[in-house]
């Protein structure tokens, strides 16, 4: 039995019906031979049989302290059951990639049973009738919740689950001692409580004691490559979700993101996917006539996991990354979102890349979970609640060789993220084999108009695209 950390909990806590806290991959494979769907899913679920020892998410369940005394446990899950966990779909030989998005938010939009193991694969028939996709083709969609994993842990289980090369499934059993575990006592639980809650107010002042001074001097020092200093706004993204859920997923080509990035010294690729949404909100909210004055940011997620640390539970921090959506210009949109997103990567750096866990950490489970429980009813305050950022970016970098899993090539891969009160709008960004795809989620109620905003991004990469390419050749 194993106690969540801080970090890993606020998702725990956070977990509403109208609003799941999973994150989830899709994967598209292409096999050697056509197989049909009844021995795929036999397959899929031997595969996933034999790697079960891979991860410690597979077969662990929660198990939350009464009235939120303490933070909730990992429990080795003595009633796990492989098939609660793997569920089959077909597609419509009529659908397009608009149904399929369809398809994938309504999968999403489910919440997982808190009772059970928090992962759930799904695998989806019938892809060849979607553009782009070769006979026999078949998608394998996968959902953990967040309170297990993070974007960079679940890409590194997900590499585990693959080989370098095609491969015959054999249905050899495995060697697995693994064993479940009994829920400890009511007693147990109450006198770990006790002594938690007794040393976190000490952890808590130690981490102000440390923390303070560090902010303190940040407030004092001179501003950082004269970016833009971040504001709190009320955009229509930040306001109440409600249960359903909007999928968008926009090719980009990667060679022209890295030929954008290399065109300014110090600039990533994801300094390029910033600008480019930047812009994108930028034409959306002129559409709706709904455009602040100041502009917009994002939490940025920031891997901070090391190389001895395990592969589940959360390991990062967060920057807000101005996106500069007061600026017309793609080009100078780009310098000043990199410079914005340095400047963030500074003070991080400067206050402690592991301060939000820390913290965390160290704040009671009670006092955790009442927060978050409060954001969320501010949600229903009329005209909304300013916040500092109206969306997440996250670049999660994916594989960049094919991978197999057993005979079947991985043709396609992308992530999704999670929508909360007060920020409905979520994009990740997922490279593989030299493919980017940013996939876009969102609420109806804070995305009205998906469509347009698809075409918000694809215009905005295209003028940024073209105002490089003009400058490369005016130079």
């Amino acid at each position: 039995m194993q106690q969540l950390n801080g970090l890993d909990a606020l998702f725990a806590h956070n977990e509403r019906q109208h609003a799941p806290m999973h994150i989830a991959a899709l994967m598209v494979y292409t096999p050697k031979t056509v197989k049909h769907k009844k021995f795929r899913l036999q397959e899929v679920r031997g595969s996933i049989e034999q790697r079960l020892s891979l991860s410690a998410i597979f077969r662990r369940r929660l198990l939350t302290v009464a009235y939120n005394l303490d933070q909730p446990y990992w429990l080795e899950d003595i009633n796990f059951k492989l098939d609660n966990h793997i569920k089959s779909h077909e597609l419509s030989a009529k659908a397009t990639d608009q149904d399929f998005e369809h398809f994938l938010a309504e999968l999403h939009a489910q919440p997982m049973n808190m009772q059970r193991p928090l992962w759930e694969a799904h695998i989806i028939n019938g892809m060849d009738c979607l553009p782009g996709y070769a006979k026999g083709s078949f998608g394998l969609y996968m959902k953990v919740h967040h309170a297990a994993l993070d974007g960079v842990s679940g890409t590194d289980i997900l590499a585990a689950l693959h080989g370098l090369k095609p491969r015959a499934f054999n249905a050899a059993a495995t060697t697995d001692t693994w064993q479940g575990e009994t829920p400890p006592s009511n007693w147990s639980v109450a006198r770990k409580a006790y002594i938690n809650n007794l040393r976190k107010p000490l952890e808590l002042i130690q981490q102000a004691r440390q923390l303070m001074p560090m902010l303190r001097k940040e407030r004092d020092a001179e501003p950082r490559d004269h970016a833009a200093p971040v504001s709190w706004q009320k955009s229509p993204f930040n306001a109440r979700i409600d249960a359903q859920r909007n999928v968008l997923l926009v090719r980009f080509d990667f060679a022209r993101l890295r030929a954008i990035r290399r065109h300014y010294p110090h600039t990533t690729v994801n300094h390029v996917i910033l600008c480019i949404v930047g812009g994108a909100l930028r034409n959306y909210l002129i559409a709706q006539n709904k455009l602040p004055s100041n502009s917009l940011a994002s939490v940025i997620p920031v891997n901070i996991r090391s190389r001895d640390q395990d592969n589940c539970g959360n390991a990062i921090s967060m920057l807000i990354g101005n996106l500069r959506t007061d600026i017309e210009d793609p080009l100078q949109r780009l310098l000043a979102v990199r410079d914005g997103a340095n400047s963030a990567k500074k003070l991080s750096d400067n206050i402690g890349r592991s301060t939000l866990s820390n913290v965390c950490r160290a704040l009671p489970s009670s006092v955790e979970a009442g927060v978050l429980r409060a954001l969320s009813a501010l949600a229903y305050w009329p005209g909304g609640v300013a916040m500092p950022a109206c969306t997440f970016v996250s670049n999660v970098p994916g594989p960049p060789v094919p991978l197999y899993f057993n005979d079947a090539k991985l043709v396609d891969m992308l992530g999704l993220g999670l929508i909360m009160d007060h920020v409905g709008l979520f994009h990740v960004v997922m490279s593989y084999n030299g493919v980017m795809t940013l996939s876009v989620l969102s609420s109806p109620k804070t995305l009205h108009e998906p469509e347009l905003y698809r075409r918000c991004l694809l215009e905005s990469f295209a003028a940024l695209d073209n105002s490089v390419k003009s400058a490369a050749t005016t130079n």
